[in-house]
């Protein structure tokens, strides 16, 4: 009789591996969150800059020390729904000291985890007329159920032309490795957004990705272009929503979504 079973080995092989990666990123945030806890936060002023929905940043850029940020990311599919699924992903963020900060992320497809991800930020300064910023960003994602790892390196610039308009982009690379990943094994990433602060509580604003950052999911790393209207709205409390509709052009196709955030920052 032939046994069925004989790839059980390699698959629990693949899970134990992603778990530890996975307990890795947990001891590694834990462990760096634990290091500011008793510590002065010192004055610190930065150039204030709205976050992309879909591409959102670890805290903002010169992020102070001891801020957390608790979000949760949806994309609700609006065509193709029942072979998209609802893609969602919480996630938290904390600045462990001035200009640096460190974010854990569960992405999910619909009620199944698919992924563990983890990424740092380090803002590397801006200039002296406050209208400036930029910093780095490095972003790590192990597959559970594939035998997959990608890792994202950025350069996030950002420019404040007055107290209404703003721009932001992140440039870089995704390089992928594993058994289980593409044959074109990178994506070069080109994302770029626009906003106008409207009040104080209140941000329109357009983003313009080459890639989907936050789902890649399992796919050939070709070039697609994201469209994504978006608003922004922040209360007193430090709780906020953005909200988006827009098209994702790929291989002859457009995907159309909802796109919503919901954040409580601390």
């Amino acid at each position: 009789m032939v046994n069925d079973n004989k790839q059980e080995p390699m698959s629990h092989f693949k899970m134990s591996k992603h778990n530890v990666i996975a307990k890795i990123l947990v001891v590694f945030f834990l462990a760096a969150t634990h290091l500011v806890i008793g510590q002065d936060q010192p004055t610190h002023e930065t150039v204030h800059i709205p976050e992309p929905l879909m591409f959102d940043l670890v805290r903002g850029l010169g992020a102070k020390q001891g801020e957390l940020e608790i979000n949760a990311l949806a994309d609700f599919p609006l065509n193709n729904a029942s072979s998209r699924g609802v893609e969602w992903a919480p996630e938290i963020e904390y600045a462990i000291f001035n200009n640096f900060a460190v974010e854990l992320e569960f992405p999910m497809n619909n009620f199944e985890l698919e992924a563990y991800k983890m990424a740092i930020q380090w803002t590397i300064g801006s200039s002296k007329n406050n209208k400036f910023i930029h910093g780095i960003q490095v972003m790590g994602e192990a597959y559970i159920h594939e035998d997959i790892l990608e890792l994202n390196f950025l350069y996030v610039p950002a420019y404040r032309f007055n107290d209404i308009w703003s721009t932001i982009g992140l440039f870089g690379v995704m390089l992928e490795s594993g058994a289980d990943s593409a044959k074109k094994k990178h994506t070069i990433i080109l994302n770029a957004s626009v906003f106008a602060d409207l009040n104080k509580h209140t941000v329109v604003g357009l983003e313009i990705n080459n890639s989907d950052p936050t789902f890649q999911s399992i796919d050939n790393n070709e070039m697609e272009l994201l469209l994504l209207p978006q608003g922004h709205y922040e209360f007193d409390s430090g709780l906020a929503f953005q909200f988006g509709l827009g098209p994702k052009f790929y291989e002859n196709q457009v995907d159309a979504s909802a796109v919503l955030r919901v954040i409580k920052s601390f």
